[in-house]
């Protein structure tokens, strides 16, 4: 079986454990071996890393450090920019809820105006007029319509009896 060339970090505990097993099968102990000790090592000090480093950020001494006074300004920069992105994002969301309440109410009053123009349709026809307007005594002609047709002399006549009559009007 061969061996991976290439190990991580992972694999380190689990190399640790084989290679304790193949000692204590062979009868030794495994303080003796120094892939062992020192893989704890490694992971002890790792550990510890995570820890001061953790202290670090909860006690606020990486305030002070030289590094991180050399990337405040980026650090502020990148801030700004992801409250800018939220700003954005929360201002897109309530535009979609705009545009989805116009819509809403578009189509209501799209579908009441079809509605109006069908009633005002049907109350329009003929036979539903004829209808309504025989209750007032408007009767419907089933005779054709007849053209009336005035000479200029009956024309002027008729203007100045019109005129005649309102003159009096006015005058009781």
């Amino acid at each position: 079986m061969k061996e991976n060339r290439f190990r991580t970090e992972q694999d380190e505990p689990l190399q640790a454990e084989k290679a304790a097993s193949e000692l204590e099968s062979l009868g030794k102990s495994t303080e003796e071996s120094p892939a062992i000790e020192g893989s704890k090592k490694k992971r002890r000090k790792r550990e510890k890393k995570n820890r001061e480093g953790l202290r670090s950020v909860l006690g606020g001494s990486f305030l002070i450090k030289e590094e991180f006074t050399k990337q405040f300004p980026f650090m502020v920069y990148i801030t700004l920019l992801l409250m800018i992105l939220i700003t954005n994002t929360y201002v897109a969301e309530e535009r979609n809820r705009e545009i989805a309440k116009t819509t809403k109410t578009l189509n209501d009053l799209h579908v009441e105006y079809i509605q109006l123009k069908s009633a005002i349709m049907q109350a329009s026809k003929q036979s539903v007029l004829a209808r309504r307007l025989e209750k007032y005594g408007i009767k419907e002609t089933y005779e054709p319509l007849k053209r009336i047709v005035v000479s200029s002399n009956e024309k002027t006549a008729a203007i100045d009896t019109a005129t005649d009559t309102i003159q009096q009007a006015e005058k009781e």
